[in-house]
């Protein structure tokens, strides 16, 4: 959401506040200085500063890691995500599996809704099939198909007209309050309890959505609780607090009292908080790292994590981005080591793939990007004029007017100033125009086509190859850059469906990769590092790869 998320974009915005998760494990794990106390503090509150407000809280709409995050730590679903390993989390353990491996009966807790009511299967039904109801306008409900429940598919297609919208047919049913049955098309892929702990699975009441319309989940308190936390306040472009869940089944395990996100668009000011005491983690950008390690070495964190960012290629309001030729000379007009090394400067490493390295290992035990361990790079500066004079010649144009939709961070803008640079240096004839906008209106934007390239990112919402290509099918939500392509359509349907057959099922991601990038319908940048300063007393906190971007849902201050 996830986490994906976001899940869509995962949005850089995120990962440059406080973090948006890691691969190659960003989990920061008890980093502190020698001799520090190990009794609890009295005041467990936990201040961190972050430059995105939160876009939306509704499961229905969530598209980004930061609803995403506030969705995880405030509701739990059947699991949940800690340091890269899912927990049993409303569901009470293991459920009982049919002989095919298609049925998944889990028995629930006892766990209340933050107005004292029970949660009920029903209360997952209902979330589920709100979440496959055109006409609540679900913005990721992809993700049930991805994992094969059954219908999803052709419930979510347009297409089919006998199952299109029907969503009482989706493969879930309440057998009574504490039994809830689960029923895929195929046996489970290897995601299966992981991706359950993503927000689009997790209940809802159907009394509160319809009791507040519109307005639902659009406030702290037109919407309930059920996670580790509950959000107390939410002063909208200021920041947002939450407080300890006292009736979470799991509350033993909470030891932070209150968490407060304070909205700091500039990486400055966001320092500054640190340094003065008034935050406890801080995302470092580039010109503070070196500052930092000599100043605060044992507080300083870097990690290589799953987020991958790039250049989305809008092909659909574009006719000129259809042109194959003219999105090989963007993709090889950007230096991306010296954008990892100049301008990020935080343990980023350039990419030139869809699926991360060290994220997650096929049948024979290889990482995903063995076969293809540097990507598929279009060529050096050289050759993307090469690609540019083609494609003028095929186009007929002797110049190019690009519109760069980015985000409004003080880092982003960075980034945007040398990718733009790096456009108009080595194609000669294309000037760039850069739009850079607040997060939530940003995705309004990238949602409606209205850009040419736009500057982007995605984080996993579960530890499959499939959650970096699945969102680039026909039609699916989250392909906001209109390419198509059907043979690439077939092959992840058939991974997605065959999901017996684990060696041929990866066999068809890796190939669908291949294909992918051999359009060049995106133009990767890089596999994101972080740098973080954590104060020393912070503990329990953690950057998974996949799940909750940021988890501190078991962290906690020690006396200081």
């Amino acid at each position: 959401m996830k986490k994906a998320k976001w899940s869509l974009v995962l949005s850089f915005v995120l990962a440059l506040s406080l973090v948006l998760s890691a691969c190659g494990s960003s989990s920061s794990n008890d980093s502190s200085s020698k001799g520090s106390s190990t009794e609890l503090a009295k005041d467990q509150t936990l201040t961190m500063s972050i430059n995105a407000d939160i876009p939306t809280l509704d499961p229905n709409l969530a598209t980004d890691t930061t609803s995403t995050n506030a969705i995880d730590m405030t509701q739990s679903g059947l699991t949940r995500m800690h340091n890269n390993k899912f927990e049993w989390d409303l569901a009470k353990g293991e459920p009982k599996v049919s002989a095919d491996k298609k049925t998944y009966t889990f028995t629930l807790r006892d766990q209340k809704w933050s107005d004292g009511k029970p949660v009920t299967a029903q209360d997952f039904v209902y979330g589920w099939h709100r979440q496959n109801d055109p006409a609540a306008k679900p913005a990721y409900n992809f993700l049930f198909a991805s994992v094969g429940i059954k219908n999803a598919a052709k419930i979510e297609d347009p297409d089919n007209k006998a199952y299109y919208g029907k969503y009482d047919k989706l493969g879930i049913k309440a057998l009574d309050d504490k039994t809830l049955q689960v029923t895929l098309g195929q046996a489970a892929p290897p995601f299966f309890y992981s991706i359950l702990s993503q927000p689009q699975f997790f209940p809802v009441r159907e009394d509160v959505v319809k009791k507040n319309g519109s307005k639902y989940a659009t406030s702290a308190d037109t919407m309930l609780y059920s996670g580790p936390f509950v959000l107390s306040d939410w002063k909208k472009g200021t920041g947002w607090t939450y407080k300890k869940n006292k009736d979470y089944w799991n509350a033993k395990e909470t030891k932070l009292k209150t968490v407060n996100f304070k909205v700091v668009k500039e990486s400055g000011t966001a320092v500054n908080m640190y340094k003065t005491g008034s935050s406890d983690i801080v995302q470092l950008s580039a010109e503070f790292i070196d500052q930092f390690k000599k100043q605060y070495p044992k507080e300083v964190q870097s990690s290589v994590n799953a987020g991958t960012y790039y250049l989305y290629i809008n092909e659909k309001t574009n006719k000129n981005l259809k042109n194959l030729n003219l999105r090989k000379a963007l993709n090889a007009a950007i230096d991306r080591q010296g954008l990892t090394q100049t301008i990020l400067n935080d343990g980023s490493v350039p990419s030139n793939y869809v699926v991360p390295k060290d994220f997650t290992a096929g049948p024979d035990g290889k990482d995903f990007r063995s076969k293809h361990p540097d990507g598929f790079s279009a060529g050096e500066s050289s050759e993307a004029k090469s690609y540019w004079n083609k494609a003028k010649k095929e186009l007929g144009i002797k110049s190019l007017k690009i519109n760069f939709l980015s985000q409004d961070t003080s880092k982003a803008k960075q980034i945007d100033a040398y990718i733009a640079n790096q456009i108009k240096k080595n194609l000669p004839g294309v000037t760039v125009e850069v739009n850079e906008q607040p997060w939530a209106n940003y995705l309004k934007l990238n949602n409606e086509f209205k850009y040419d390239i736009a500057f982007s990112g995605w984080f996993p919402d579960y530890q499959d190859p499939m959650t970096y290509l699945d969102m680039w099918t026909t039609n699916n939500p989250m392909n906001t850059i209109g390419w198509s392509n059907k043979k690439f359509d077939s092959l992840i349907k058939d991974a997605q469906t065959n999901t017996a057959d684990v060696t041929n099922r990866w066999n068809d991601l890796v190939s669908a990769e291949e294909l992918m990038m051999s359009e060049y319908p995106i133009v990767p940048l890089f596999q994101q590092g972080y740098t973080w300063a954590q104060k020393s007393y912070v503990k329990g906190y953690s950057q998974p790869s996949y799940g909750p971007e940021f988890d501190f849902s078991k962290a906690y201050i020690l006396k200081h």
